[in-house]
């Protein structure tokens, strides 16, 4: 019999992926989110699937989570720049609806894998590299609400009621993100160069983010479904800084020519500097990035570049666009 698996936000620019490769290995899999069906697949094994829309701790989610032997919790509601506006519903609807799901889960024999953020949970860094023995000192509730996680299943892990796994992403991109997505310069960035219009930069550039790739980061979750030992929580990202600045510079080499560039007033939730330390990650998982950054942004840069060339037409009032999702926003 196969094996089940369940995908907490397996719509999403991660989850699909995920779902995909759990897939292509013969996993049965059920993916949970608010809007079910994401509408768009990126690849054709996803028709196998089963999406079903709901929220986390929910009725529906019980039901979901039945017989599952892996669970993914890849779901959030709010992302770093949105999760201070209202601290309430961060709170209510990402730690404590995942403290309910975890309480559901609590004796079975499911393992969790959850999706923390090695982006947000440290803080300020201390040290020029982040292990994950560097304090958590969150300055978003965002991360806040990953860290309360993390704590619950160690807690949970240390009862013997639940198996997990933490695995804390630096910033993840991919040429299947959301291009109008708030989250992920990578992709913001490429947009606007390809399209010729300027790029805007919070503060001076010299912010530094360590980069990885989607692909990477799938390949660290099954790289610990197959893990046994004792460490429970891990650093997933490409070991290597990148300012903003560079990350521009980077983009104007690939297009072969100067992109325009605006300053505005830093953001008070960007840390300065945020590179991981991927060491025990690489030693004890066998895993390791291998999609570099130049070969991240020429991907990316190739998949916008095509879909500027597909007009698409809006299903809602019918006005063509250029690289727009089918429902466009035309109309919104």
């Amino acid at each position: 019999m196969k094996s089940q698996c369940v995908v907490l936000g397996g719509g999403g620019f991660v989850g699909q992926p995920l779902c995909a490769a759990l897939i292509e290995r013969g996993f049965v899999v059920r993916s949970l989110s608010r809007q079910g069906h994401p509408g768009r697949l990126i690849h054709p094994t996803l028709d196998q699937v089963e999406w079903v829309a709901g929220t986390i701790g929910s009725n529906i989610c019980r039901r979901v989570l039945e017989g599952a032997e892996h669970v993914f919790h890849l779901a959030s509601t709010t992302l770093p720049a949105s999760s201070n506006e209202d601290m309430v519903f961060d709170l209510e609807s990402n730690t404590l609806a995942t403290l309910r799901m975890l309480q559901d889960l609590a004796g079975s024999t499911a393992r969790i894998y959850f999706l923390s953020s090695g982006g947000t949970v440290y803080g300020v860094p201390t040290t020029p590299v982040i292990a994950e023995t560097h304090r958590t000192e969150p300055i978003c509730a965002y991360g806040v609400h990953k860290l309360a996680i993390e704590k619950y299943l160690g807690l949970l892990r240390y009862q013997n009621k639940l198996a997990s796994i933490i695995l804390r992403p630096s910033n993840i991109y991919g040429e299947t993100q959301n291009q109008r997505s708030p989250l992920g310069a990578v992709l913001h960035f490429a947009r606007h160069a390809i399209e010729g219009t300027p790029i805007e930069i919070w503060g001076d550039g010299t912010v530094v983010r360590d980069y990885i790739h989607v692909e990477d980061v799938v390949g660290a979750i099954l790289a610990a479904m197959k893990y046994a030992g004792r460490k429970a929580i891990f650093n997933i990202g490409s070991g290597q800084g990148t300012s903003l600045n560079d990350l521009v510079r980077h983009l104007q080499i690939l297009l072969g020519r100067n992109i325009d560039v605006r300053y505005s007033s830093a953001r008070s939730f960007d840390v300065p500097v945020n590179i991981l330390d991927i060491t025990l990650g690489t030693c004890e998982l066998n895993w390791k990035p291998g999609v570099s950054l130049e070969v991240g942004l020429h991907r990316a840069l190739t998949q916008l570049e095509r879909e500027r060339m597909q007009v698409v037409k809006c299903r809602v009032c019918g006005a063509e666009s250029y690289g727009e999702p089918i429902g466009g926003s035309n109309c919104l």
